[in-house]
């Protein structure tokens, strides 16, 4: 199972949307870092990656492309 980060944030709040867009259309979605960031918020170099499935980065690709994301 290859994970690709498709977007990358401060914080895990960014993301919210867009992981829930691409849950819905059947696409398995990971934070990664998630619970790091809120314990580490104050540091800058920490983020939150939203990551998904390569086999899932061509529908992905397009979602966001019809978000304009």
């Amino acid at each position: 199972m290859s994970l690709t980060t498709i977007k990358k944030s401060n914080l895990a709040s960014d993301l919210i949307i867009l992981k829930g867009k691409l849950e819905s259309e059947g696409i398995t979605c990971y934070l990664k870092n998630e619970f790091t960031t809120q314990l580490m918020h104050y540091v800058p170099t920490c983020e939150v990656e939203l990551q998904v499935l390569n086999s899932d980065l061509e529908q992905v690709e397009k979602i966001m492309s019809a978000m304009q994301v």
